[in-house]
């Protein structure tokens, strides 16, 4: 979804617009304002919509997190916006020098938030679980005794 800075009418849109099981992806300019809050959590969620990610700020932090509700955003911010500028959904956007296409997989926990493109998704998590598989082999070995040196083959 593209909307623009101080201005929230392209989320309602979108949370109106988004299917179920779905996070929205907003670029908003990096703007500082509070795009997003407390009220449109609740609406994203009775659409069983999954969670935010946007290029800019929202409020009602706090809220947010009582409603379990996942956002990751650029900025915290009480200003408020204007709601005329209807946007763009379902258009390729970029958010943090990454482009986001509405087929991609998106992925985030506390540490960040990763952009699968869309024709990949099945290959990047067949090598992810590879992955995946292989530290809990490093982590059994570590509790057996093994050091990283050795098993890294680093001296």
């Amino acid at each position: 979804m593209r909307g623009v800075c101080g201005d929230n009418l392209a989320l309602h849109r979108a949370v109106a617009a988004a299917p179920s099981n779905h996070v929205l992806v907003a670029d908003v300019d990096g703007a500082v304002y509070g795009h997003w809050g407390e009220v449109l959590a609740v609406a994203a969620q009775q659409r069983s919509i999954l969670g935010l990610v946007i290029d800019g700020g929202v409020r009602d932090r706090e809220e947010l997190r009582s409603l379990n509700f996942p956002v990751f955003s650029r900025h915290d911010s009480v200003r408020g916006t204007g709601k005329q500028v209807p946007g763009k959904l379902n258009v390729p956007i970029l958010i943090g020098g990454v482009q986001v296409s509405t087929e991609d997989l998106v992925v985030g926990d506390v540490d960040s938030v990763v952009v699968l493109p869309g024709e990949r998704v099945a290959a990047i998590l067949d090598e992810a679980d590879r992955r995946d598989a292989h530290g809990y082999e490093i982590l059994s070995a570590l509790r057996a005794g093994h050091t990283t040196l050795d098993l890294y083959r680093l001296g």
